[in-house]
């Protein structure tokens, strides 16, 4: 069910007389199946965001943290 308070798109910033009802999550139709479509492919080809978004939660379900990110915040700390 869509809401009807929100008056913008927070993916393209069409106007809700423009593009429709928009989600809970502030998102026309066109950006909501965009965003799924570039998760799905994300996924399926093992790149992008999606991929990390799933590396990070696959380690934090078994108590572990990615070394990835271990290494960006002692970079960002200027540790090493």
């Amino acid at each position: 069910m869509g809401r009807l308070d929100y008056k913008r798109c927070k993916g393209c910033g069409r106007t809700r007389d423009v593009c429709g009802t928009l989600s809970h999550t502030r998102l026309c139709a066109d950006c909501a199946e965009s965003r799924v479509t570039e998760n799905v492919i994300g996924l399926h080809t093992m790149s992008g965001p999606a991929v990390v978004r799933w590396r990070r939660g696959m380690a934090a379900a078994v108590g572990g943290v990615l070394v990835d990110d271990v290494l960006a915040d002692l970079q960002a700390r200027d540790v090493l």
